[in-house]
C-alpha cells in the first residue's frame, strides 16, 4: 500500500502540449504532466498525470497523514505519505474486525492491534475451559477470551472451610455450587446451636451427645428446635402432689427424674405422724425424717432413772408429737408421798398414780406380804404355837370384795396364838 515520497515536480512553461491550442485556451485547461507546481505539506502531486486542472493546486491530493482512521482500522506511520483518503490505503485493519470461529474470541491484547486472520487475532473463549478443583462454571464469563480457571470460572463450595469446631460441615449437595462464604456452603449442626445459648427456647438445651453428633445437620427452612433442643425439668409441670426437683431443673427430663413426691403422698410408719405443715414439701432420701416426727410411743419415759413416770397405753397420749414426760407418760407412783401410816406399793414405779389408794397401802401390809402366809379354812391361830404364830394371818372379804388382813399374834399372859385385831390392815398388795 506505501507509494514513492513526495514528488517535486518542475516543468517549464514551454512544456505545455496544446494538442488543439485554440481549444486549450478556450477552456485554459491542462493536465497534470504539464503543469509545474510544488504541493503544500501533507499533500503530494498526483500520480494522475492526465487530470485536467484548471488549476496547478488540482494536482495536488492529500496524503494519508490527513485520514482518520474508521473503527476498526489504525493509523501507521508508514501510510503517512500515501496518497489516500479510505482506510484500506492508510490504515490497518485490526483484529476487532476479524470474525472469530465458534468458540473463540477476538484476544482482548490484540483487539486494537493489526491483523486480518482468526489465527492472529482469535483464541478460545471460557465456553470452552472446563473448571476443575475449587472452581464451577461461570455462565457469565462464558464468551471471555480465557483459558484459566481464575478467568473463567467462580469459586465453588469446595473453596470454604466449614469448622467443625464451630458446629459447621460442609453442605455436600453443594459441593460443585459457587459460593464463597460458610452460610453458602456449610450445614450448621446442633453443635452450632449449643454453642449459641439462645438458639433453643427457654427451658431446652442441647445434649452433649448431640452437640458431638455432626451428622445431626440443620437443612436450610428445617425446624432446627426440634431436632436439636430437648426439654429440660425446669420445662415440667410436675403433677398433683409432686414437686420439682431444684437441683434437676437444668438436666435433661429423659435422663432424670424431674418431679417428685411430696409429704402429702407419705404414709407415715407406725409411731411416726405427718407434719401438715410439711405437706408441700418434697419427701427427700429419708422421707420419714421429712415428712413425719415421733409421737410419744418413741418416748422413753423410763430414760431416766427414778423420773416418777412409765410408759402409758393411753391412745391419746400415744399419738402425741409433743415430746415430754408429762405428754407421753403416765405418772407412776414412784415419787408419791403416802402419809406416815402408808408405804409405797410394790413396783411403785410402774404404778399408775392416780389417787394415794393406788400408790399407797398400810405399812402392815409390809410384814403380811413380806413375813407371813395365809392361813387355810381348816387353820385358825389357836392352833398354831408361838414361832407358826408370827407366820400366819387370816383373810377377811366383804360383800364390797374389800379384803382385811389381821396377822396372827402371840400373848405372852396365855400363852395363845390368837388374831392380833390392833395390827388389822386392808388394801394391802400381796
Amino acid at each position: 500500500m506505501k507509494l514513492s515520497a513526495t514528488i517535486l515536480v518542475a516543468l517549464g512553461a514551454n512544456a505545455w502540449k496544446a494538442k488543439d491550442s485554440a481549444d486549450m485556451q478556450a477552456s485554459n485547461l491542462t493536465n497534470c504532466v504539464n503543469v509545474e507546481t510544488k504541493c503544500a505539506v501533507n499533500f503530494t502531486h498526483t500520480s494522475n498525470r492526465t487530470r485536467m486542472v484548471s488549476d496547478a493546486n488540482e494536482c495536488c491530493d492529500p496524503t494519508c497523514i490527513l485520514w482518520t482512521c474508521g473503527t476498526g482500522w489504525k493509523a501507521s506511520p508508514q501510510y503517512y505519505d500515501n496518497i489516500g483518503a479510505t482506510n484500506k490505503r492508510c490504515c490497518d485493519m485490526t483484529c476487532s474486525l476479524v470474525t472469530c470461529p465458534s468458540g473463540q474470541g477476538t484476544i482482548p491484547s490484540m483487539a486494537d492491534q493489526p491483523g486480518t486472520k482468526a489465527s492472529e487475532c482469535c483464541a478460545n473463549t471460557c465456553s470452552q475451559h472446563r473448571c476443575y478443583g475449587a472452581w464451577t462454571t461461570d455462565p457469565s464469563k462464558s464468551a471471555v477470551v480465557n483459558n484459566t480457571n481464575e478467568g473463567c470460572c467462580r469459586p465453588s463450595c469446595q473453596s470454604v472451610t466449614c469448622d467443625a469446631s464451630k458446629g459447621y460441615v460442609p453442605d455436600t449437595t453443594k459441593s460443585d455450587s459457587p459460593g464463597t462464604t460458610v452460610a453458602q456452603c456449610c450445614l450448621q449442626t446442633c453443635k452450632t446451636m449449643s454453642l449459641n445459648a439462645s438458639s433453643c427456647p427457654t427451658h431446652y438445651g442441647v445434649k452433649e451427645a448431640d452437640a458431638a453428633n455432626l451428622s445431626l445437620t440443620i437443612p436450610s427452612g428445617s425446624n432446627a428446635t426440634t431436632k436439636c433442643c430437648s426439654p429440660k425439668c425446669s420445662a415440667v409441670t410436675c403433677p398433683s402432689k409432686t414437686i420439682a426437683r431444684k437441683s434437676m431443673s437444668n438436666q435433661f427430663t429423659d435422663a432424670v427424674e424431674c418431679c417428685q413426691a411430696t409429704c402429702a403422698l407419705y404414709t407415715c410408719p407406725a409411731g411416726w405422724a405427718a407434719v401438715m405443715a410439711n405437706a408441700d414439701n418434697p419427701t427427700g432420701a429419708s422421707p420419714t425424717e421429712s415428712c413425719c416426727e415421733r409421737t410419744c410411743a418413741f418416748f422413753n419415759c423410763r430414760g431416766e432413772l427414778g423420773s416418777g413416770w412409765f410408759n402409758t397405753s393411753d391412745v391419746n397420749k400415744l399419738t402425741s408429737t409433743v415430746q415430754s414426760f408429762k405428754d407421753c407418760c403416765d405418772r407412776s407412783c414412784a415419787n408419791y408421798s403416802c402419809p406416815k401410816t402408808h408405804t409405797l406399793r410394790p413396783s411403785a414405779e410402774t404404778r399408775l398414780a392416780t389417787s394415794q389408794n393406788s400408790c399407797c397401802e398400810p405399812t402392815g401390809c409390809i410384814n403380811i406380804r413380806n413375813n407371813r402366809t395365809n392361813m387355810t379354812a381348816d387353820e385358825n391361830c389357836n392352833k398354831l404355837n408361838q414361832s407358826e404364830c408370827e407366820q400366819k394371818y387370816w383373810t377377811f372379804t366383804s360383800s364390797s370384795k374389800v379384803s382385811t388382813y389381821v396377822p396372827c399374834g402371840f400373848n405372852d399372859t396365855y400363852s395363845l396364838c390368837r388374831l392380833a385385831d390392833a395390827l388389822m390392815v386392808t388394801n394391802c398388795t400381796l
